[in-house]
């Protein structure tokens, strides 16, 4: 399946250790991924909110990405009105995912993205 005549998407793993498309980063941590661990580069698509522990499950939830020294703010959630986002960022360094709630974790979605010349692992 050709994706925009440069990448190839497989199904993926996000990080290596799970067996889904899915990472949970709970809350208080964050979820670092390493690009090259795949011989590929991560396509973020989608970040959504999971339960919320504690009635105060209205917070908005700002959702952050470090690539290198920089952070970024990829957009803010909220139960009621904003429970998910999409994404379209392609990443090829190592960085890292995180959000501020203390009630419930966030889900980041992706795919592996291989450039169409490249050989399959």
């Amino acid at each position: 399946m050709e994706f925009w005549g440069n990448y190839l998407l497989l199904y993926s793993l996000f990080p290596p250790s799970l067996a889904t498309d899915c990472a949970e980063v709970k809350v208080g941590e964050s979820v670092k991924v390493d690009p090259a661990e795949f011989e590929a580069c991560i396509h973020l698509s989608q970040a959504a909110l999971g339960e919320a522990k504690k009635d105060k499950a209205n917070e908005p939830v700002v959702l952050y990405l470090k690539v290198g020294d920089q952070k970024f703010v990829l957009g803010t959630l909220s139960r009621e009105k904003i429970p998910q986002i999409s994404l379209e960022l392609v990443l090829e360094k190592e960085f890292e995912v995180s959000h501020n709630s203390k009630n419930a974790s966030v889900y980041f979605c992706g795919y592996k993205a291989y450039y169409a010349g490249d050989e399959y692992p």
